[in-house]
């Protein structure tokens, strides 16, 4: 059983915060005190929050988010824990939830926006807190603070991980950066782990890094067929080596950002390395959601799923939403959505596994009156809540966001 309390950011950032869009971000300088010297400490006991026990072990549920991004305006709230307030309880019912850090963590630094991310460690605990238990390090802004970011993000996640273990009892689990330089296939971190009598193998990698140096402390992977083909082989020998219930394969990719096209290319890509033995496909990199697809293998009697993209589940993109637009669905608008995909597994007498329920929970980065930025279920609750309060403008928005995500996103079946 998870237990987690909220942890109160000790520092709210007094500064002007200059904002310009580019790709990836909202670029702006953080100026603020140095990073975060002082340590984590526990906000007052009002509400324990749960990790829901699973008691039947044939079954295990999973939460597969999007992007974890910090922007300058990201930082610029009372307390972090408030970002998560109204969907914690939709992450943390999982049995397991998985996020994308998209940045360094380094603690010896300052926070800093695009185009150098670097996130505070109460940021991510924050994120932990909500109820999320496995993180991928890797992507494109892995090295955005050179070799001793990514170093220093080894420490911090460390840090994180002893924290929750020691306070609560709890297991977190980060991969995807690499304490010495090794650019062999064998070098790549990984977790593997049990939970709800599940054996659970996760494997992140990047074919991103905007950067090239120090790729070889990253999970990085060349985006050229041979490449790839190494890496499905790998995979393959990868899921022999290490006997597992559900292998699961993160990809921060390479494609085209803010677009929803899903490529030939990458399609095939993902469906070898299901070929090759992975369960679940989880890819992320455009920044907007795109579709998931669920393979049922009549074969190896194994359901499996693709995600190609679960969008940003937080994130300073979308400054300026076009709540008068009869049709918002500009890049940046895009950029304000995200996916929660709930998926619940269920294993067979036979020892097939069955995909048993497919939920997409959509949420979207809500810029409260305060001028914060705060994560809010994507549904009518939300448009009703705002048409009390009242900000109609918001309120007509998000429902016209509610329809694009709706039909521009889609679950497909595929028969095998």
């Amino acid at each position: 059983m998870k237990q987690r309390f909220s942890t109160l950011s000790f520092s709210v950032f007094f500064l002007s915060i200059f904002i310009l869009f580019f790709s990836c971000g909202t670029t702006s300088k953080i100026i603020n005190e140095p990073a975060e010297e002082a340590p984590l400490i526990q906000a007052p006991e009002t509400e324990t929050q749960h990790k829901n026990q699973n008691h039947n072990k044939d079954t295990i549920t999973l939460l597969f988010a999007g992007d974890i991004m910090a922007h300058s305006v990201n930082y610029y709230i009372i307390t972090y824990e408030k970002i998560w307030r109204d969907v914690h309880d939709i992450i943390s019912e999982p049995d397991l939830a998985f996020a994308n850090i998209e940045a360094p963590i380094d603690t010896t630094k300052a926070a800093s926006s695009y185009p150098n991310f670097n996130m505070t460690q109460k940021y991510v605990q924050a994120a932990v807190d909500a109820g999320f238990d496995v993180f991928s390090l890797c992507n494109n802004h892995t090295n955005d603070q050179y070799k001793s970011g990514i170093l220093e993000t080894i420490k911090t996640t460390q840090a994180i991980t002893e924290y929750t273990k020691e306070s609560f009892g709890n297991d977190i689990y980060f991969s995807g950066t690499k304490e010495t330089a090794d650019s062999k296939l064998s070098a790549l971190t990984y977790n593997y782990f049990e939970a709800n009598g599940w054996k659970i193998l996760f494997l992140p990698i990047t074919e991103l890094l905007n950067r090239p140096d120090s790729s070889d402390y990253i999970n990085f992977i060349k985006p050229d067929e041979e490449s790839r083909k190494a890496f499905i082989k790998y995979a393959k020998e990868f899921r022999d080596a290490h006997p597992c219930d559900l292998f699961i394969i993160s990809i921060h990719t390479s494609e085209p950002e803010y677009t929803r096209v899903i490529t030939e290319k990458q399609n095939q890509f993902y469906m070898d390395l299901l070929e090759a033995g992975a369960d679940v496909v989880w890819a992320n990199h455009a920044h907007i959601i795109k579709d998931r697809k669920i393979v049922v293998d009549t074969k190896s009697k194994r359901d499996k799923i693709i995600m190609y993209a679960n969008g940003n589940t937080i994130s300073g993109q979308r400054t300026k939403p076009e709540l008068t637009s009869k049709n918002p669905t500009g890049e940046r608008d895009n950029t304000g959505d995200g996916l929660l995909y709930k998926v619940t597994l269920h294993k067979e007498k036979d020892g097939s596994i069955k995909i048993k329920k497919c939920e997409p929970i959509f949420i979207t980065t809500y810029i409260n009156t305060a001028n914060e930025f705060v994560i809010k279920p994507l549904n009518q609750d939300f448009v009703d809540y705002l048409n009390d309060v009242p900000r109609t403008n918001w309120a007509k928005y998000i429902e016209r966001r509610i329809k694009i995500n709706k039909e521009a996103t889609k679950d497909l079946i595929e028969w095998q």
